[in-house]
């Protein structure tokens, strides 16, 4: 059974959302008025690292969502959603277009917290995302991704490190995998520009990359003293002003001269604001077929959605995965069709790029650092962007 005259808006154009934007075309034969609605490109978080290093480069890690979208008949709206109106079936841009779906899918990513950190900007429904800098200029927030790429243009461009007598002294907020590999990566781009940098690792956990094996953590430890990265474990941050970092109950504190806020990740505030029943960090609950447990004509995917009986990590591998089920529902749902469960495995690959042309690797109790692993990285991950670039500058017919 066809559908005609349907409308589905795809919120973001995020991991979970790439398997259906490049198979627009099987939803338009279906007579779907196909919308996404994203603020630009799509950026690969599992390059970010290597931005910030200089291993990669804007056109690596970037999907041209425009061309994607628009060459398959859809249409592609670069802007933001302020609001979501679940009951009237409809979304508000910040240009002030309101539009109207029948199917809505959400996949609009998270930003880094800090709550204390953040610029007032706005109240109510209408209150602006988080910004990418806080109100010090110093302080910057490692995603969205493209911040890395920000980040070593500022470096670059600028006078950080460039005496001698003066190193550069930044600081990396986060002891988690983005914090260690944002202060690999910064240690790679200080040594590629000849530059001196004194690079500090703060963490509230007592070791490094406590969600992976403590063998993990110790290679960090070991990689971050023969590499001159300063490791304070066990304290936390409680405020940053004027270049100086304040830790919890007074005492030491660090200067900087940037700081680098890699604390975790939470969902973007707009879906807590929606009228979707949300989880405890703001994240849409979905069912087992990514579709909202409030609203069934709404689903969504990656780290603004939470599994409603199998919580699931914010790892960007979930939402790489959901994708094809995502794809799969969205159409069923629009053809009244049965949908399909998405399924989590246990245990996933990780690797992490500590930018001097080595990984650490994590897979089933397994961890190891080498070069073997980052180029294992780079070969799954230039393949994944390869897919959906080449998606987007293919010609019909062709």
């Amino acid at each position: 059974m066809q559908s005609f005259g349907k409308k589905l808006i795809f919120l973001g154009g995020g991991h979970a959302h790439l398997h259906a934007l490049a198979r627009i075309d099987a939803f338009m034969l279906r007579g779907v008025e196909v919308t996404l609605v994203a603020p630009g490109p799509f950026w690969y978080s599992g390059m970010g690292p290597g931005l910030f290093s200089g291993t990669y480069e804007k056109e690596d890690d970037t999907v041209d969502l425009r061309a994607l979208v628009e060459r398959q008949g859809g249409r592609f709206l670069e802007d933001r959603v302020v609001k979501i109106r679940p009951r009237e079936n409809e979304i508000v841009t910040a240009g002030g277009e309101t539009l109207p779906y029948d199917v809505l899918s959400l996949n609009i990513g998270s930003g880094v917290p800090a709550e204390s950190l953040q610029h007032k900007e706005g109240q109510g429904e209408e209150a602006k995302e988080p910004a990418d800098r806080d109100a010090d200029s110093r302080v910057v927030r490692v995603k969205p991704v493209k911040n890395f790429l920000k980040l070593r243009e500022q470096i670059k461009t600028g006078r950080l490190g460039a005496d001698p007598e003066n190193p550069a002294r930044i600081l990396v907020i986060g002891g988690g995998a983005a914090g260690c590999e944002t202060a690999a990566n910064a240690r790679a781009l200080f040594n590629r520009l000849g530059r001196q940098a004194e690079i500090s690792l703060v963490s509230s956990a007592d070791r490094l990359l406590p969600e992976l094996p403590k063998r993990a953590g110790r290679l960090l430890e070991k990689f971050c003293a023969r590499n001159g990265i300063d490791v304070t474990l066990g304290v936390r941050v409680a405020d940053l002003r004027d270049g100086e970092a304040v830790f919890e109950g007074g005492g030491a504190s660090i200067s900087f001269d940037l700081a680098l806020l890699a604390t975790g990740v939470r969902p973007a505030p707009l879906l807590s604001k929606s009228g979707l029943e949300t989880d405890d960090t703001g994240a849409m609950l979905v069912d087992a077929h990514l579709r909202s447990v409030s609203h069934p004509n709404v689903f969504g995917g990656g780290d603004g959605i939470q599994l409603q009986d199998h919580p699931i990590a914010r790892v960007g591998v979930y939402a790489v995965r959901q994708g094809p089920i995502l794809c799969h529902n969205l159409l069923a749902i629009l053809e009244k069709q049965p949908l399909e469960v998405f399924e989590p495995q246990e245990n996933y690959l990780l690797i992490l790029n500590l930018g001097d042309g080595t990984g650490l690797l994590s897979w089933r109790g397994l961890i190891l650092r080498s070069s073997l692993a980052f180029r294992l990285k780079d070969h799954i991950d230039r393949k994944f962007m390869r897919t959906y670039q080449q998606a987007a500058s293919a010609v019909d017919g062709q």
